[in-house]
């Protein structure tokens, strides 16, 4: 490729990207320990083929610096109370700066706006997981520049100090008075990054693979600079890049430093000091921004933001050396086929859908957004008097988006794990290998397409029945999901939608709603607006659910007797036997039978239910795991109950913290007596696999 003969000319001035690969590997290597192994082989590689051991060397070194200053930093600034100033503002949160790191305050009802100093005492959440998919929260904050999160107590405005950001939420309130509806949400979203799309818009464009082109990137940087340019060189005979230079980083700071328009900022200015006898090559502008956003924050490197626009940058560098284009037309469709393919494992994470209707018409509505609807977007911003003129045009772009949304057909993939994402990646680099070589090409293709069919229908190819006990916080949700995609049963639905959609479940053949707790069912209409839910059970005597489940009609009221049968799975529902005023002790519970293994599931039962079960069933109880009844509480979990059901393994759904402080202390000393108990608070998911005996 040229760009690939251009850096074997100048093999020591265009070494960034040697730099910059190091530093990945090595930042990876703090979360997968396995990519030390990759980093070892590297810098052998650099050692026998370039003399840049050295260089490499320091700046690795110094990465490292960085990484256990933030750990140590983070580890001994933990408190109850803070000062800082606010540097964002959201409806439900805002983050403030305390000087050593930035904290994502939860508090409902706030008025603060950027520039407020604050003093709050706040209740940090815990650092290590969240409640969607052994999801580590941890991460998460510190890939968007945070170091904690918690739920404000108390809080007190002391000061104000000038924040250029509040300027942005002033300006933003006098659009909202003079613009249509429409125009607004599009221009507070493409322009000042702050999503104020109506919910279904939001999910159309999800669903059409595109939600990503209405955020703030690197093409809106170098839209605005292109306009900037050609304004200075049109309208004023004048052109000097300075000018639109200076425009554009001011943009970028007022908004806050996105990371994709960060990276094409840092592009741009790079690209505007590189003159002289040597020169960069593009890739090495890039990979030299790269590595001043991680010297900023490592773990920029896990933000999405970061990763999306780096890949499609890159892409972006090698399209004309990878393609011969036919036009306009071939040339965007192409690109978008390599962009789709290089970010494919990403957007599988932010969606977990492919939408083939949006593979062959994304490429139009892209170039509609980034050729039309930004720059109006622009001038509109800057003179809104132009609304009553071009507001149909966003009437317009919304109806033809839900239009086109509810006719495409969607596939389902769950999120990629990290072997599954390093196997894809192989997979794709080799494919751009032999486009560049022209050899292997039909074999690229089709070892690609076959890992993808693979992903797609990985669940049919499944032999193994897995039950799931999700870490969804204080609360339950469990799924079992039979082999070759027989069939799929949630049982309980809170906080579990996520996780699930991680999954790539796109049926759920019963969804069994043990008792009307909203800790139980909190994610249920969510759940059944966006998955196949074939049938609807709940309790016989649970009255809150004629209300809850009006407007379903797969629902069954079920008792002790009824009983499901999945090609010889069998699920017995056990309870509820008598009525009682408690919901809690109205809860379903339900003996699965999986391969000559026994689960019992108890919901939020309580003793009164429990004699019930014994007096109707006694020894027919006993089962070898046992999901212990209303998250560890002394109000079930009697001893001659668990002595009858005799589990070998109990699971306790619980959040760690929680304000009822369970699990009780009596009840998992009874639990460990008789088994080994597994609690969500310390495991997050806990699954079972259940191979034949």
């Amino acid at each position: 490729m040229k760009l690939l003969k251009l850096l074997e000319k100048k093999p020591f001035c265009n070494d960034f990207h040697f730099i910059f690969i190091g530093v990945i590997l090595l930042i990876l290597s703090f979360k997968y320990y396995f990519f030390f192994i990759f980093l070892t082989i590297y810098l052998i590689f650099i050692l026998r083929k370039t003399n840049l051991l050295i260089p490499i060397s320091i700046f690795l070194f110094i990465f490292m610096i960085i990484i256990f200053s933030k750990i140590i930093i983070n580890n001994t600034n933990k408190k109850d109370n803070y000062k800082g100033i606010i540097t964002d503002v959201c409806e439900k949160y805002y983050v403030l700066n305390t000087g050593l790191c930035n904290i994502k305050c939860y508090e409902k009802d706030h008025n603060y706006t950027p520039g407020d100093i604050i003093e709050i005492k706040i209740n940090l959440y815990d650092d290590k997981k969240s409640y969607d998919a052994d999801y580590d929260l941890n991460e998460n904050l510190l890939s968007n520049n945070l170091s904690y999160s918690g739920r404000v107590s108390e809080s007190k405005k002391t000061g104000r100090f000038i924040a250029i950001k509040s300027l942005k939420y002033y300006y933003l309130s006098y659009l909202k008075k003079h613009l249509s509806t429409d125009t607004y949400s599009y221009i507070s979203s493409i322009i000042f990054a702050e999503n104020e799309l109506d919910d279904d818009i939001l999910d159309s464009y999800s669903s059409l693979g595109i939600s990503h082109i209405l955020s703030i990137s690197g093409m809106h940087i170098m839209i605005l600079y292109y306009i900037l340019s050609f304004i200075m060189l049109h309208l004023f005979k004048n052109y000097h890049k300075t000018i639109p230079l200076f425009i554009v980083s001011l943009y970028v700071i007022f908004f806050g430093f996105k990371l994709s328009s960060l990276r094409a900022l840092l592009f741009l200015l790079i690209s505007n000091l590189n003159r002289g006898r040597i020169k960069y090559s593009r890739l090495d502008i890039l990979s030299l921004s790269g590595i001043i956003i991680l010297l900023i924050n490592p773990y920029y490197l896990f933000s999405l933001g970061f990763i999306l626009s780096f890949l499609v940058s890159f892409i972006l560098l090698f399209g004309n050396d990878l393609f011969k284009y036919k036009g306009f037309i071939d040339k965007s469709y192409k690109r978008y086929l390599m962009i789709f393919l290089i970010t494919l494992p990403f957007t599988i994470k932010l969606n977990n859908k492919i939408s083939l209707l949006s593979i062959i018409l994304s490429p139009i509505l892209s170039l509609a957004i980034s050729y039309i609807i930004i720059p109006l977007s622009f001038l509109i911003s800057v003179i809104p008097f132009l609304d009553f003129i071009f507001k149909y045009v966003y009437t317009f772009l919304n109806l033809y988006v839900s239009n086109l949304a509810s006719y495409t057909i969607d596939i389902n993939i769950k999120t990629f794990n990290i072997y599954y994402m390093i196997s894809y990646y192989v997979l794709f680099i080799f494919l751009i290998y032999s486009i560049a070589s022209k050899k292997y090409k039909l074999i690229s293709i089709i070892s690609l397409d076959v890992f993808m069919l693979f992903i797609i229908f990985e669940a049919y190819l499944n032999f193994i029945p897995k039950v799931t006990f999700i870490d969804v916080g204080q609360g339950d949700s469990s799924l079992i999901v039979l082999p070759h995609n027989e069939g799929n049963i949630l049982i309980d639905a809170y906080n579990s939608y996520n996780y699930l959609k991680s999954e790539g479940i796109n049926k759920i053949d019963y969804l069994i709603l043990t008792h009307s707790d909203s800790d139980h069912i909190d994610d249920y209409k969510e759940i059944i607006k966006n998955i196949k839910v074939k049938y609807i059970l709940y309790p016989y005597y649970d009255e809150r659910f004629e209300d809850l489940l009006k407007d379903y009609n797969n629902k069954i009221m079920v008792d002790y007797n009824y009983q499901i049968n999945i090609n010889n799975y069998l699920f017995d529902i056990l309870g509820p036997i008598n009525s009682y005023d408690d919901p809690n002790s109205n809860s379903i519970v339900i003996k699965a039978y999986i391969n000559n293994y026994t689960f019992l599931f108890t919901g939020d039962m309580t003793e009164n239910e429990e004699n019930d079960l014994i007096n109707n069933y006694s020894s027919y109880l006993n089962s070898d795991i046992l999901k212990v009844a209303h998250h560890g509480s002394s109000s079930s979990s009697t001893a001659l109950f668990l002595n009858i059901v005799s589990p070998d393994i109990s699971i306790i759904s619980v959040g760690k913290n929680n304000k009822y402080n369970l699990p009780k202390e009596e009840v998992v000393e009874k639990l460990n007596k008789i088994s080994k108990v597994y609690m969500t608070k310390d495991s997050g998911n806990i699954s079972i696999k259940i191979y034949n005996n």
